[in-house]
């Protein structure tokens, strides 16, 4: 051919993606991603020459000899300068008109591909693309660009990111240009169908196992259709941002604001107010405990101990759902157990042998246990044991320490007793951990009158020699129901909680959280004589035994069995402890910062200090951590998957963050370090 070609399309591709090197040419059905992609372009009635353009770097000889082996025409060019790359292979392969492609979508639709080019050549438009209007599904763009206007960019584009996008500087001067868009006629642009991450990749195999050997050139319909009839198949890599890369460009460039680091929570949350208020369901997840406008406030999705969230930033998480992660996201054993349970149900019309299961493994492991009754979180569990002592005893008044959910009983002693009744409130009384005198004077000034005396065995500080044994001494005395809340103690400190680690039993205890890595199950368990009240007291619930949340648990429990979960969790935690306090020491940190806690589950106690609040301090803190890929809200939440790598990260983030920190009190700039407004007490119960 003499002249240039009428339509070229140019499929970039590189072996150096930041997320998953070698994506490209990872294996799908036995055959190169990219050769598959080849494969369904090939179906194409409009484009007369597909030309692979990859870089001259050394990583990516393995493209050109996959396409030389299999045919395929190979440019390669400047690595970072994308834009030139075209240009240079458009010199090379003279068109009239440039189909750009990206060769991380091995689902490309030829026929949509063809609508995009038919509305290009038909209406004579300079640039014609599916993605200015995105409704199409991310992995399936298709950008068509007059050639002339192509090489007269090249010569004017300078910022990073004109260079490395090539279509940005056209869209980013969209008076400048005659566009086209081509839309789906429904939005699809919430399917995630491109590859960059393992999960993406694991979808892709999915569809091309199910569709591949029926129909190979399978379109967008067919996907579709294959997600209808299998909804879970877009849960496996939903939450990630489309055009990342982009963003992180102009991020570079300085012309997007960090605050756009959190664009996407920020538009979350202002849809979710309209709906739910504080936009959350749990206070310590809502805007009450993350600063706006500097945090992450929703996230989309976890594998093993990290997070992502819905700008696509990815944490390093010890929140963990407040403790409720012990295993990690995602356990794999855990899973399993939920996926084999669901094939035969959830919820049924009489009891499931996994409540039996379930309850005799506790009883195997927890020392008071001797009979179990299953709630859906910890206020259920609490309240169940605090019913359970007022009907063993005949008595009302509740003595209590530590944090013990949201029913009337217990929040009715806090300062968020909004709504709970005068009369409620005055039958629980607070004591102090670690004196056993204000337990005393408290069941001596009201004697013969206390129910129960209901406690979180340990939280911030360890027990004082012979604390817990007095509080077991005094209310067997004055027969008093003693309650251990081991809502978070449990299966982190010991399988058998908080009491097999401390060596003192409860007459009953309490369990959730970390009971089943997240799944929504708790437990209260006790003497049988007082167990035995559950068939009398109303207690009694719908979804008690769900059975997915108590399959969860069964491999919870049988994991700890098998693997040195509690072991791992307290040698890291151990790890956490040391070394923070090492950067606490070694950036004279000492007066606003302590630690303390057991290793599972240890707390960073913050000072005001030089005239700074708390929670002036504890704001810029959390806005530092979060800026540094650390999901923390002042505790260190460790589980069986946090590792070295982890770690590390957690560390270089204190390294940078405390001598921050330090100096701004010090030099008193903290207000100008501040991006937000400082947050302010939920209350206090630790």
């Amino acid at each position: 051919m003499t002249g240039p070609m009428k339509v070229v399309a140019l499929l970039q591709a590189r072996m150096s993606s930041t997320r998953l090197p070698g994506k490209v040419l990872r294996p799908l059905l036995g055959k190169p991603m990219l050769l598959r992609q080849v494969e369904r372009l090939q179906h194409s009635r409009m484009i007369e020459q597909l030309v692979v353009v990859t870089s001259t770097d050394v990583s990516d000889d393995q493209i050109e000899a996959v396409c030389r082996e299999n045919g395929i025409p190979c440019f390669r060019g400047s690595l970072d300068d994308v834009l030139d790359r075209y240009v240079s292979a458009m010199a090379a392969y003279p068109a009239e008109h440039v189909v750009r492609l990206t060769g991380d979508c091995p689902l490309t639709d030829w026929r949509v591909v063809d609508q995009v080019i038919a509305t290009h050549l038909a209406t004579g438009a300079q640039y014609t693309s599916n993605t200015v209007v995105s409704t199409y599904p991310d992995g399936l763009d298709v950008e068509v660009v007059q050639a002339g206007v192509l090489s007269q960019i090249a010569l004017t584009a300078k910022l990073k990111s004109e260079r490395e996008h090539v279509t940005y500087f056209i869209n980013s001067r969209p008076d400048a240009f005659d566009r086209q868009s081509v839309t789906a006629g429904r939005d699809y642009s919430g399917l995630r169908w491109t590859v960059d991450t393992p999960d993406d990749f694991a979808f892709v195999e999915r569809v091309y196992s199910a569709l591949y050997n029926v129909k190979p050139d399978f379109g967008m319909t067919d996907i579709l259709e294959l997600i209808q009839a299998n909804p879970e198949l877009s849960a496996i890599n939903t939450g990630h941002v489309r055009n990342e890369g982009l963003l992180k460009s102009l991020a570079t460039d300085g012309e997007i604001p960090m605050k756009s680091r959190y664009a996407c929570s920020e538009e979350m949350l202002e849809r979710a107010l309209r709906t739910i208020p504080l936009a959350s369901q749990t206070f310590s997840k809502s805007i009450t405990s993350y600063p706006r406008g500097v945090a992450p406030l929703f996230v989309t999705h976890g594998k093993g101990a990290l997070l992502w969230d819905v700008d696509g930033n990815e944490y390093v998480d010890f929140v963990n759902g407040l403790a409720a992660i012990t295993l990690g996201y995602r356990d794999p054993d855990v899973d399993a157990a939920v996926r084999k349970q669901l094939d035969s149900g959830v919820v049924f019309s009489l009891p499931h042998p996994l409540e039996a299961e379930l309850a005799e493994r506790l009883v195997e492991e927890i020392p008071c246990a001797e009979m179990v009754r299953f709630g859906k979180n910890g206020s259920d569990a609490t309240s169940a044991a605090i019913r359970i002592a007022r009907a063993a005893t005949g008595r009302d008044l509740i003595a209590v320490c530590g944090y013990h959910g949201w029913q009337d009983w217990y929040i009715g002693s806090t300062t968020r007793n909004l709504g709970v009744p005068q009369a409620v409130q005055d039958l629980t009384h607070k004591f102090n951990y670690n004196d056993l005198a204000s337990l005393e004077a408290l069941l001596t000034q009201h004697k013969g009158q206390f129910a129960a005396v209901i406690m979180e065995p340990m939280n911030v500080q360890f027990p004082q020699p012979g604390f817990l044994e007095g509080v077991r001494a005094l209310t067997e005395r004055e027969g008093v129901v003693l309650v251990f809340d081991e809502t978070i103690t449990g299966f982190r400190y010991a399988r058998g909680g908080a009491q097999a680690y401390l060596g003192v039993t409860p007459d009953m205890a309490t369990f959730g959280k970390g009971l089943a890595n997240g799944y929504p199950v708790s437990a209260v368990v006790g003497k049988r004589s007082l167990m035995r009240f559950m068939e009398d007291i109303f207690f009694s619930g719908t979804f008690g035994g769900e059975t997915l949340s108590l399959a969860a648990a069964c491999a919870v429990i049988d994991k700890l069995r098998s693997e040195p979960v509690i072991e791992t969790i307290t040698r890291r935690g151990e790890e956490v402890i040391s070394t923070v306090t090492g950067l606490i020491k070694k950036h004279q940190a000492e007066a606003l910062f302590s630690l303390s806690g057991h290793p599972s589950w240890s707390f960073l106690n913050m000072q005001g200090a030089n005239g700074y609040s708390i929670w002036q301090i504890r704001t810029l803190f959390l806005q530092e951590m979060f800026a540094n890929g650390i999901l923390t809200l002042g505790t260190h939440n460790i589980s069986y998957a946090h590792g070295d790598a982890e770690l590390g990260r957690l560390f270089a983030a204190y390294d940078k963050v405390l001598p921050l920190i330090v100096n701004a009190v010090n030099n008193r700039t903290l207000e100008s370090q501040l991006r937000c407004a400082p947050l302010e007490p939920l209350f206090k119960v630790r």
